[in-house]
């Protein structure tokens, strides 16, 4: 998923920037959150349950290499030691190009059994080395510094995006930084056989079952494979025969919730109703479940009485539906013009009446807005040309696949819908669109407060105006 990377800031944003010399940026630091991306991918067949594209974690190849403890010089061991935590210690045979240095490991437990060893990813030599400044990291390549981590000082290689970095490494400020903000982290000592690595805690984890939340394929348990539920990503399993567990229906090969969204907890109720799909706990509060009038739900899902000034936490703790975003801790109804219906404005943070009916209303190269539609507009597909269609009601021209124009020359937003750019790719422009109930996933487009155009789907999370996207 294109999104997978940018909740991982928010650990990341554990660690400090570069010393002042540093001149390839600091540490991570975090950074805006997008939406979610489309999985892509088509459905499997019964026979194809995992794609070939994504091989699993547990595949990877054992590093040839010495692990980056090893890198230090043989006669400063004691370095390495103090600059990498026990896990990592643990994890490292003395390096062959050292044979006459005291082995690091001598000091360390017993190695696991071979079964339960981490399979090391394929890394850098002298990814992780402990340094002191930038200089001490050129065998890296261009743009590698020394950055400080959790747990001291080490050697990143340079990069430019997340592409050009190691699997469960960001690039954040023009470094490859591991999950966690570590180098005890699985991103660079492996996960055993079986175990996925976190690319939010940097911890190994066992891989997700069935309906569990997933970005990939290896993400999964063995004989499932991760693909699009509802509006996010879905451990499932390959039908057979045709036929699925209850409460499952055989879909392009796989079984997907009849309900269309998956429960990751397997069920939960009466005073725990809500599934938290990331630890896959039953939780007081969280979306579509708020909590009552007089408290807030917190960080853990659960309902507790807000601190004197403290109107929210988040948008769920917004239920007036004139003011439903969460800033700094109050209800506001806007912040722009953009969380506004047609013909309203935004004025100190609530929607009123612009008093003009075409306020927020664009209309394409040779029409005008009158009374709120476009004249002379378009009255079918023919009157807009080229690949475009006709919104008929609003005599706007439009894209089916909801891109819009920047300029507003040719394809336009639906009324109160603004050109923006997209944030889940940058060479596209796509249209806002804004939900009555931003909780409800099947919410009709046309009672959106701003909706898509037709045929389009609003892709919202929280109160803040979503994005029109084509289903």
């Amino acid at each position: 998923m294109r999104a997978a990377m940018w909740t991982m800031v928010a650990v990341l944003a554990l660690a400090v920037g570069c010393d002042d010399d540093d001149t390839g940026g600091g540490g991570p630091a975090p950074d805006a959150a997008g939406g979610e991306a489309d999985g892509g991918g088509g459905a499997p067949g019964d026979a194809a349950p995992r794609s070939d594209a994504a091989p699993r974690v547990d595949a990877a190849p054992m590093r040839d290499a010495a692990p980056v403890v090893d890198a230090a010089p043989a006669d400063d061991a004691s370095a390495v030691v103090d600059a990498a935590p026990d896990a990592l210690v643990d994890a490292a045979p003395v390096s062959d190009a050292a044979p006459d240095a005291a082995p690091v490991v001598d000091a360390a437990p017993p190695a696991p059994d071979a079964g339960d060893a981490p399979v090391a990813p394929d890394l850098p030599e002298g990814l992780c080395d402990a340094c002191a400044q930038d200089g001490d990291c050129a065998g890296l390549g261009m743009g590698a510094g020394c950055n400080d981590l959790i747990g001291g000082k080490a050697c990143v290689p340079g990069c430019a995006e997340n592409a050009d970095c190691p699997p469960a490494f960001a690039c954040l400020f023009n470094r490859c930084i591991p999950s966690g903000a570590r180098c005890d982290s699985c991103a660079v000592v492996g996960c055993p056989a079986g175990q996925q690595c976190s690319e939010f805690t940097g911890q190994c984890s066992e891989r997700a079952g069935r309906c569990g939340g997933c970005q990939e394929d290896g993400d999964c348990a063995q004989d499932l494979f991760c693909r699009p539920v509802g509006l996010g990503r879905n451990c499932v399993e390959a039908c057979v025969d045709g036929a699925c567990p209850d409460g499952f229906r055989c879909d392009g090969g796989a079984c997907l919730p009849a309900s269309g969204f998956c429960d990751a907890c397997g069920g939960c109720g009466g005073a725990l109703p809500v599934c938290n799909p990331i630890n896959r706990t039953c939780v007081e509060c969280g979306p579509g479940n708020p909590c009552a009038l007089g408290s807030v739900c917190d960080l853990t899902g659960a309902c507790v009485a807000p601190p004197m000034g403290v109107e929210c936490n988040s948008n769920l703790d917004c239920r007036d539906a004139a003011r439903p975003i969460c800033d700094m801790q109050r209800c506001i109804g806007c912040r722009d013009d953009a969380g506004c219906p047609a013909g309203q404005t935004c004025v100190e943070n609530a929607c009123a009446d612009a008093g003009d009916p075409c306020a927020g209303v664009t209309c394409q190269e040779g029409s005008a807005c009158a009374a709120g539609r476009c004249e002379p507009g378009c009255a079918r597909d023919a009157d807009c040309g080229d690949e475009r269609r006709c919104n008929p009601v609003t005599g706007q021209c439009y894209r089916g696949d909801q891109r819009c124009d920047r300029d507003g020359a040719t394809a336009v937003c639906a009324p109160g819908g603004v050109c923006r750019d997209d944030p889940l790719d940058r060479n596209r422009t796509v249209c806002s669109c804004l939900k009555t109930d931003p909780n409800d996933a099947m919410e009709a487009n046309e009672d959106h407060r701003v909706p898509c155009q037709p045929g389009g789907q609003c892709l919202q999370f929280g109160a803040d105006p979503g994005v029109c996207i084509a289903p």
